[in-house]
């Protein structure tokens, strides 16, 4: 398999599983789920995008196996609400052709979905200033639910996940207000002039 579709497929897979830990653990009393309050840009200033979070997140910088130089940046954050996270690669080659992108985002969904236990509840296709993309629903172990969106830009491949763990009782206003955050996250994404 090449670098290019384990990055896509590990990037989902870290994605989909970080907040897996807290899922296996003993439910804890009912909370009142609150509105993220503060939302900044969590991008670093060299990433090429600008996305709002509801805090800062971590940092991981992991080299890809075959690409000396190549790195998968990841910026995570937790909260009692959800799960985010962005990932982005820079890669050596652009990569322009629709056909080998779509090839690229379909074999990365399947090694994401078959490396986390995940099930695809929908899928569509989707752009960013003309740049293809996807967006995955699914349906993750543990009662975990997450929307995807991953985009392709010229060599660079640019992944969001919102990652929550919605219960059968939720009330309306907390269905609310994951519906409002996973909205603002994910829309928020935009990329910067240099990325373009």
């Amino acid at each position: 398999m090449s670098s290019v579709l384990r990055t896509i497929f590990l990037s989902i897979f870290i994605a989909l599983s970080f907040t897996g830990g807290t899922a296996q653990q003993p439910p804890p009393a009912p909370v009142a789920v609150q509105a993220e309050s503060v939302w900044i840009n969590g991008a670093p200033a060299n990433a090429g995008f600008t996305i709002l979070m509801p805090g800062k997140p971590s940092e991981q910088t992991q080299a890809l196996e075959g690409q000396p130089g190549v790195e998968n940046h990841l910026l995570m954050l937790e909260t009692k609400l959800a799960g985010y996270v962005v990932s982005y690669v820079v890669f050596s080659n652009d990569v322009t052709d629709p056909a080998r992108i779509k090839d690229l985002l379909d074999r990365g969904r399947e090694g994401g979905l078959g490396s986390s236990g995940a099930t695809l509840k929908s899928e569509k296709e989707i752009k960013l200033n003309d740049y293809f993309g996807r967006e995955w629903l699914m349906e993750l172990p543990n009662g975990l639910s997450a929307t995807a969106r991953a985009y392709w830009v010229k060599r660079r491949l640019f992944q969001t996940v919102f990652v929550s763990s919605p219960k059968t009782d939720d009330s309306p206003e907390t269905k609310r207000l994951h519906q409002e955050a996973a909205t603002k996250f994910l829309d928020s994404f935009t990329l910067k002039d240099e990325a373009r």
